[in-house]
């Protein structure tokens, strides 16, 4: 019985039924696990732009109000004569604070009110401000304290729609006055294009985290506030703000910090405090951001169930048709012995065979899932070729992609030119504009390395900002004038609506003249590129050995980092400009700061040398800094932690070929 060819059919449809089941299965759980994401990511999208609609409406309210008050205030200011005095400015309070209750309704989320007259800094008497003293209780009069009572951290509310001019939403803060933690819409009036008054309205901001942490996300989902940056987070816990990078939180698969995209309706994957995480984003209208997290487990739960049903389904057909090939066994051995074939070839790799058609009967519904199957693979296996030889971000060749293209043709060439570049002070640009604009810069320059070599050669990205070009049989006249001509190229991105420029650093190397192999030549152009650095970047060096005796002296020295690590005293460097911009501050000067990281320095002091004196001193700061005078200096560095540090600083100037002149400072401070 088990020799009969029967027997042998049935077991070898069996072993097809079975391939066939893992080729279904995978397409069947990719297609499952695409319909649940997205099913997941309009679930998601919806609940987000349903809280929005709900928050927006609230601003919106809140903004309303504020403009009706001040128009009211604004036509009775307009129609008196000069500046109010005291007598009219208790009188348009009276007529505010009855706009106010008209205007306000049953909004509750509202916790105070205020009109503030701007005759100078110390206010004037007749101002108005009322306050909800608890959720449902009335508002009462209190007594609005003049700007000068308050220190510089508590008077956003009153600086920034002066610095604006219009009517703006202040950034969350607490207010001690009120023991609240308060979201604020002010609005200036003007008379004679002059600010009279600021006409504000104050949201309880505990309660609105309240009211968008109970947004319904899965079982165990959640929904919070962060700013456009994605590094400070707005919860019930924590409402002053919790920075995103505080226990570990909001890092994505991929190891990439969270900046949130408001313009995308994809979803966002994050592993936060040790859970995988579905996140939807949207925007406000306060400059803020609503994400809602749904834990991926839960969201896969039926996704789970389908794929189970799926496979119980699948046995179910294979059992019936084990039954049915036995029967009808004796019909298939034609069909079943070249489909045997075909599957030895897609086995060895051949996904363009020709899989036979069949009939219409259950051997050609085989043959035709067979094709499918193999038409599924072939695509499967072209995407991972893809993946394994290209660069992601830039789609040029990857290292293993330069590999094997040299290969295909290195023993066929005659002459070969080597490019190896990098782009000067890229971690600079990193540091200052973003890994976002960093990412842009290199698909820049990618763009235009294909537009200068790509029709002689092949361009490939090493990893990180460093490239490589290595061009085929061209003269060496030829391919140094592209060389000339794609240095002297200017280069530039984008920041906001601000153009920036960027500089390239280029070592060159040639096969047979300089390298005699394949290994010598990529070695030689990193000399060479290494060489550049030494002569003060941008631009382009061939090699030549007296180079690599130099680079080799070079780098047996001390590097700045190293050297500034253990020295007593605090260096700063900084460019003369009128932003005084910081260039490199060490280890010392961070303690003196109290910051942690020059990451962080440079984001509190927005990279301006200016910001590290206290505000008084920095006219005189900026002023001696751009002296040769090399006299020892005092001022006094503003510390995070510790207010002021008094310190003596003695500076030099010097000619830097690519940021001009550098001031470099060195300070101690002083004992009391």
């Amino acid at each position: 019985m088990f020799h009969s060819i029967k027997f042998q059919i049935l077991a070898m449809c069996m072993t097809f039924m079975l391939i066939l089941a893992l080729g279904m299965g995978s397409v069947s759980v990719m297609t499952i696990d695409r319909l649940t994401g997205e099913h997941e990511a309009e679930n998601l999208n919806r609940i987000a732009e349903n809280q929005r609609a709900i928050i927006n409406t609230q601003l919106i309210h809140a903004e309303d109000i504020t403009k009706f008050v001040a128009h009211e205030v604004k036509l009775q200011i307009a129609a008196a004569p000069g500046r109010p005095d005291k007598e009219m400015r208790q009188f348009l309070s009276h007529s505010a604070k009855q706009a106010f209750q008209n205007a306000m309704g049953n909004m509750a989320i509202v916790c105070s009110y205020y009109v503030y007259y701007v005759d100078d800094i110390n206010g004037n008497e007749g101002n108005l401000w009322r306050v909800r003293p608890a959720e449902g209780e009335d508002f009462e009069d209190r007594l609005l304290r003049p700007v000068s009572a308050y220190d510089e951290a508590h008077i956003n509310w009153y600086k920034l729609p002066m610095e604006k001019g219009h009517g703006i939403w202040i950034p969350p803060y607490y207010y001690g006055e009120q023991g609240r933690y308060l979201l604020s819409y002010v609005m200036p009036v003007y008379k004679d294009k002059e600010v009279v008054a600021l006409i504000g309205v104050d949201l309880d901001f505990r309660q609105w985290l309240s009211q968008i942490e109970h947004a319904p996300a899965y079982n165990s989902g959640q929904a919070f506030l962060t700013d456009l940056s994605g590094r400070v987070h707005y919860t019930l816990e924590n409402p002053d703000g919790i920075e995103s990078t505080r226990g570990g939180q909001l890092i994505s698969s991929t190891g990439k910090f969270f900046v949130p995209n408001t313009h995308s309706k994809e979803l966002m994957r994050y592993n936060w405090s040790g859970k995988e995480y579905d996140m939807a984003v949207v925007s406000l209208r306060n400059e803020l951001a609503l994400m809602v997290a749904a834990p991926v487990h839960e969201t896969y739960v039926e996704a789970m169930y389908k794929i189970i049903q799926l496979c119980e389904i699948f046995l179910l057909l294979v059992a019936v048709s084990a039954v049915f090939c036995f029967v009808v066994s004796t019909r298939m051995t034609k069909k079943l012995t070249r489909l045997t074939e075909v599957s030895h070839e897609v086995a060895a790799g051949n996904f363009d065979v020709a899989v036979p058609e069949g009939g219409n009967d259950e051997i050609g519904d085989l043959c035709r899932a067979f094709a499918h199957t193999t038409s599924q693979l072939k695509k499967n296996q072209e995407e991972m070729e893809k993946r394994t030889y290209h660069d992601a971000l830039t789609g040029l060749y990857n290292r293993f992609g330069v590999d094997r293209e040299i290969k295909a043709w290195w023993s066929e060439i005659k002459t070969a030119v080597m490019l190896t570049l990098d782009i000067d002070d890229f971690k600079f640009i990193n540091d200052l504009y973003g890994h976002a604009i960093g990412d842009e810069v290199l698909k820049k320059l990618s763009r235009i390395l294909l537009s200068y070599f790509g029709d002689i050669g092949i361009v490939g990205r090493n990893g990180g900002d460093e490239f490589i070009v290595i061009l085929k049989d061209v003269s060496m006249v030829e391919a140094e004038k592209r060389i000339a001509d794609f240095c002297s190229l200017p280069k530039s991105f984008t920041v906001g609506e601000r153009g920036k420029t960027f500089s390239v650093s280029v070592g060159v190397s040639i096969y047979p003249d300089l390298a005699d192999d394949l290994t010598a030549l990529f070695r030689q152009s990193d000399e060479a590129l290494y060489g550049v650095k030494l002569k003060g970047k941008n631009g382009y060096v061939i090699y030549d050995a007296e180079l690599e005796q130099q680079v080799m002296r070079t780098r047996l020295g001390f590097n700045l980092h190293n050297v500034s690590c253990n020295l007593p005293a605090a260096i700063l460097i900084y460019k003369i400009d009128p932003q005084n911009t910081l260039l490199y501050a060490s280890g010392e000067l961070l303690r003196l700061t109290g910051d942690e990281s020059l990451d962080a320095l440079q984001q509190r002091t927005d990279g301006s040398a200016l910001a590290l004196v206290d505000e008084k001193e920095r006219n005189i700061f900026h002023k001696e800094s751009e002296s040769e005078n090399t006299k020892i200096f005092r001022y006094h560095l503003r510390n995070v932690q510790r207010g002021a540090v008094e310190v003596e600083i003695c500076h030099r100037l010097e000619l830097h070929p690519l940021y001009g002149t550098i001031c470099y400072a060195v300070m101690l401070e002083r004992e009391k």
